[in-house]
């Protein structure tokens, strides 16, 4: 049950942080793990430090607005992503991959942290 409550936090973080960015721009979304809300506990810290590593290397395009993107990752102790596979609308699923691949995500603090997040789902969803 702990599992699938990290993947669906993992999920909806992923959706919402997507959704604020209303401009084309050619820059990747700064976004520094210092910058997002007061951390509450080990897992939710961590979805927000993966949320913004890959946040910096993902590039919103017009035609992404209104689709989605569901991305499977596998992922090792020290935070490589050996696994991704993505379903949804190829545009996006190809850009969230890229940006995943070049993220530098964090190792898990703990083996705790790692049984979490060793396999999870993220959602692209640009509004």
């Amino acid at each position: 049950m702990k599992k699938l409550a990290s993947v669906c936090l993992l999920s909806l973080l992923f959706a919402s942080a997507c959704s604020p960015h209303k401009s084309t721009s050619t820059k990747p979304i700064e976004l520094k793990p210092a910058e997002v809300a007061p951390f509450v506990d080990k897992p939710t810290r961590y979805v927000r430090e993966i949320q913004a590593a890959i946040q910096r290397k993902f590039f919103i395009e017009d035609d992404y607005r209104g689709k989605t993107c569901k991305i499977n990752i596998k992922m090792s102790k020290d935070g490589k992503v050996y696994g991704v596979q993505g379903n949804g609308y190829p545009a996006l699923c190809e850009a969230a991959i890229k940006a995943i691949k070049n993220a530098d995500i964090p190792a898990p603090y703990d083996d705790e942290t790692y049984r979490q997040f060793k396999q999870a789902v993220l959602l692209f969803q640009p509004s």
